[in-house]
């Protein structure tokens, strides 16, 4: 642990004495705090949720401890709420139905319920539905993200819409830190931090109609992405990068599609020893790509959404359920939309969503589709 630190020093040009191993281990939920340049009226302007209660109550020692009580059965989010299950095999499942009555499952694996998984509910784009929130560690280690905040957003149709990210976010029986509305419309925004290049980076998500989408540029009064230097003392202050330092952030979006086409074909991978599977698209515009989604990161989805059910499985979820996924996808020629980018150039998918077959003729353009 205390190598990965070091390591994370040298290579950040950090110049003094190092902290205990203790503070080491404090910095993996808190330390990023210290580094967000948010004043304390935007802190407070947090999003209100309501706690439902939670899935076990195992978690690494540097999380303080919170008193939990049992996640019922049955939950109210969507249009007619959600029962919560965990599978013989030990996966997290969840069902409902939309607002015609047609089902909708998730399957999410072990990954969430490894620990401690804490349930919350709140209307977080303000169309009327409830919509869930999941709060469970990821169990890294040194600056690794320490935890990850997952969200079920109901769309038009009360189907479920899913959106991941790891990071550092710290909730309470009050709320969660990082899940806010700075600009005081009724719809949430989630702070997001991450740490690249020697600088903290602070991203802005906002949802509209069930959709997240990464801000680029102005919002309330500020410009995001914000940039603060990664110093031996806490350091609030933004900072422009300085030459030669290229900090970058992955982009969780799901509001627009990098790529859209059809699933030619998959390479499985070992997922559990953080090999990345591979997708080969062919686009609209008939250019062929290959998306290799990111294993170590367990946040990419992939949805099959039919006239009669909406089935979205997790990367964490058995192999065997979610290649049969793929290999529908593949044999049934599904229209597929790529969305999100974890590497920066279009190949990192986050979602993998198939609907009904639709035939595009190719064109000769071969630029990917540009988030808006």
């Amino acid at each position: 642990m205390m190598i990965v630190f070091l390591l994370l020093l040298i290579t950040s040009g950090i110049r003094g004495s190092l902290p205990s191993i203790p503070v080491v281990a404090w910095l993996f939920q808190y330390e990023n705090q210290s580094y967000l340049p948010l004043n304390r009226s935007e802190l407070n302007q947090r999003f209100p949720v309501r706690y439902l209660g939670s899935i076990g109550n195992l978690r690494p020692s540097f999380f303080e401890p919170k008193q939990d009580t049992t996640l019922p059965e049955r939950i109210a989010i969507g249009p007619s709420g959600a029962s919560v299950k965990i599978s013989a095999e030990d996966e997290l499942l969840i069902t409902g139905m939309d607002k015609k009555g047609a089902f909708w499952r998730v399957n999410l694996g072990d990954f969430p319920i490894a620990y401690s998984c804490r349930f919350y509910s709140a209307d977080l784009d303000h169309n009327g539905l409830r919509d869930l929130i999941l709060i469970y560690p990821t169990g890294g280690n040194g600056l690794a993200p320490a935890s990850h905040f997952f969200s079920l957003t109901f769309d038009g149709q009360g189907r479920p819409v899913p959106f991941g990210a790891d990071g550092y976010f710290q909730d309470s029986d009050k709320g969660i830190f990082d899940l806010v509305d700075l600009d005081r419309d009724g719809r949430a925004e989630l702070i997001y931090m991450n740490f690249n290049d020697g600088y903290w980076i602070t991203n802005l998500y906002e949802v509209r109609g069930a959709r997240w989408r990464r801000i680029s540029g102005q919002h309330d009064h500020r410009s995001y992405p914000l940039y603060t230097r990664f110093t031996y003392r806490s350091n609030r202050k933004i900072a422009v990068p300085a030459a030669g330092r290229h900090p970058s952030a992955p982009d969780l979006s799901n509001r627009e599609p990098y790529f859209r086409g059809r699933l030619v074909s998959y390479q499985w991978a070992n997922v559990n020893q953080s090999e990345d599977i591979e997708l080969v698209v062919e686009t609209n515009q008939g250019q062929k790509i290959t998306s290799k989604p990111v294993s170590w990161g367990a946040t990419f989805s992939v949805i099959l959404d039919g006239p009669e059910e909406r089935t979205i499985v997790s990367l964490s979820a058995d192999e065997k359920r979610i290649r049969s996924v793929l290999d529908e996808i593949v044999r049934g020629d599904y229209q597929v939309s790529l969305y999100g980018d974890r590497r920066g150039d279009g190949s990192g998918t986050e979602i993998l969503w198939a609907s009904h077959p639709v035939k595009t003729p190719p064109t000769r353009s071969h630029q990917p589709l540009q988030h808006s």
